[in-house]
């Protein structure tokens, strides 16, 4: 058994000799062949035109658009608390109540005032009754007759003054006489001679007095009856007209304002009923009933239903934003799901220590999902391009800090690679916008150009 072994492996290999050497004499090497080029293998893609955007992405904290403590315009007591916390209320619901009894008293006596100011210019209107001007009328004839009757005197009355002065006159002298018969005696102020001579002397001074107002009187004696004629005419014309025009002014004025008192009082009781500013949802109530409260109390807490996202922006970026530019919103709450957003504000002013913009998002979320406080990734539509020329992010390497690309060429019926230096524009996720460098159409490499260099031969592979 071992020797047949032995002899088939001889025979094998003796074989094996015989072929080796036939093979040498039939393809004999000469020296001017050369050994088989290596190539790379390489996977590849065709530059095309399509759409691409600039996404500048960014996180954030959602929150309200508006969040505030809703207080009270007037002070005092709660009487009612109509909300409860997760209420959702409309702008002019109302939330709580303010005990109004001496509001609406104050409403009251600003009514009265006002149809007290309204009857006081309805008074003036109509002016004075027909009794009123015809006492004023009186008047004035009685103080005119009382000074006609004094400045006025006619030949009857001088006569008879004359003729009392002459009576007076003579009786005096009639008097002195029989004092003078006596007067001899010493002691005789107290005979009945002295006492008619006194009664003589006064009654002719009255007489006296009589005469020259009756013929000359004297201004003292007419002014005061001149200023009362005056008196009475000057009550007259107030009695035919006793108001002018801006005394009717003064009334309407007066009317004006008792009817802004009313219209405040009555703003005060309205003021009494706190309701909402608007659109939103109960987030706290912050008092109970029988609290006093005052205008800078809070009564409950007021949040939007709609939300918004702060993100802080690059100074380099801030030229690529504006208002009304298209983003995204997505949560960890709702995986998956793309809220579309608007950029809503672009501050003018960056912050001092950071040098970064808070720009402000706010997402179009229809069905209302998304709630304060929820952690937001934010993307932000810088630019966007259509019929761009564009090469997938694998294909742009760096040499020496330039892009390029290699392109697939055929040379010679050999597939070889050439180093294209190109102008870059916008990137996204997958592709890259040429802007100079490459045509639609050409075969660019995606993977395998590490070691690539210019003029190699490569071969493509799926």
């Amino acid at each position: 058994m071992l020797k047949q072994s032995a002899a088939l492996i001889l025979t094998l290999i003796i074989g094996l000799l015989t072929i080796g050497c036939a093979s040498t004499e039939a393809e004999p090497v000469t020296a001017q062949e050369q050994p088989a080029t290596t190539s790379t293998a390489v996977e590849v893609a065709t530059t095309e035109t399509g759409d691409i955007s600039l996404i500048f992405n960014y996180s954030g904290n959602l929150q309200s658009t508006a969040d505030i403590d809703v207080q009270p315009k007037v002070s005092g007591e709660v009487v009612e608390i109509l909300v409860n916390v997760g209420d959702e209320v409309q702008a002019g619901d109302p939330l709580a109540r303010i005990d109004d009894e001496l509001l609406r008293l104050d409403l009251k006596n600003a009514e009265v005032a006002l149809k007290k100011a309204q009857l006081d210019l309805v008074k003036m209107e109509a002016g004075a009754r027909d009794e009123e001007i015809a006492a004023a009328r009186a008047s004035v004839d009685l103080a005119r007759s009382a000074l006609a009757d004094v400045a006025n005197i006619d030949d009857n009355e001088r006569t008879t003054a004359v003729l009392n002065l002459s009576q007076a006159q003579a009786e005096v002298q009639r008097a002195q006489a029989e004092y003078d018969k006596i007067a001899w005696a010493g002691q005789v102020g107290t005979t009945p001679q002295a006492v008619q001579l006194e009664q003589a002397t006064a009654a002719y001074e009255a007489a006296l007095a009589e005469y020259n107002l009756k013929t000359n009187p004297s201004d003292s004696t007419l002014a005061p009856l001149e200023a009362e004629l005056v008196q009475a005419q000057l009550n007259l014309a107030l009695a035919l007209q006793p108001f002018q025009e801006f005394d009717f002014e003064l009334a309407r004025t007066a009317i004006e304002q008792a009817e802004t008192n009313l219209d405040r009082a009555e703003l005060q009781i309205e003021y009494a009923t706190i309701r909402a500013p608007f659109d939103g949802r109960i987030a706290g109530v912050e008092v109970e009933l029988g609290s006093l409260v005052s205008a800078s109390s809070a009564i409950v807490r007021l949040v939007s239903p709609t939300v918004e996202v702060s993100v802080p922006v690059e100074e380099s970026r801030l030229g690529q934003l504006r208002v009304e530019q298209p983003a995204s919103l997505n949560v960890a709450a709702y995986p998956g799901v793309d809220f579309p957003a608007i950029v809503s504000i672009v501050p003018p002013v960056a912050d001092g220590t950071t040098h970064t913009f808070d720009i402000t998002v706010l997402p179009q979320d229809e069905r209302g999902l998304l709630r304060a406080g929820m952690y937001a990734d934010v993307a932000i539509m810088a630019d966007v391009k259509s019929n761009a020329l564009l090469v997938p992010r694998a294909a742009v390497t760096l040499i020496d800090d330039r892009p390029v690309v290699y392109v697939v060429a055929v040379k010679d019926d050999r597939q070889i690679v050439e180093r294209r230096d190109i102008i870059t524009g916008l990137r996204d996720k997958d592709n890259v916008e040429i802007l100079d460098g490459l045509t639609a159409g050409d075969t660019v490499v995606t993977l395998g150009h590490a070691n690539l260099i210019d003029g190699a031969d490569v071969s493509i592979i799926e």
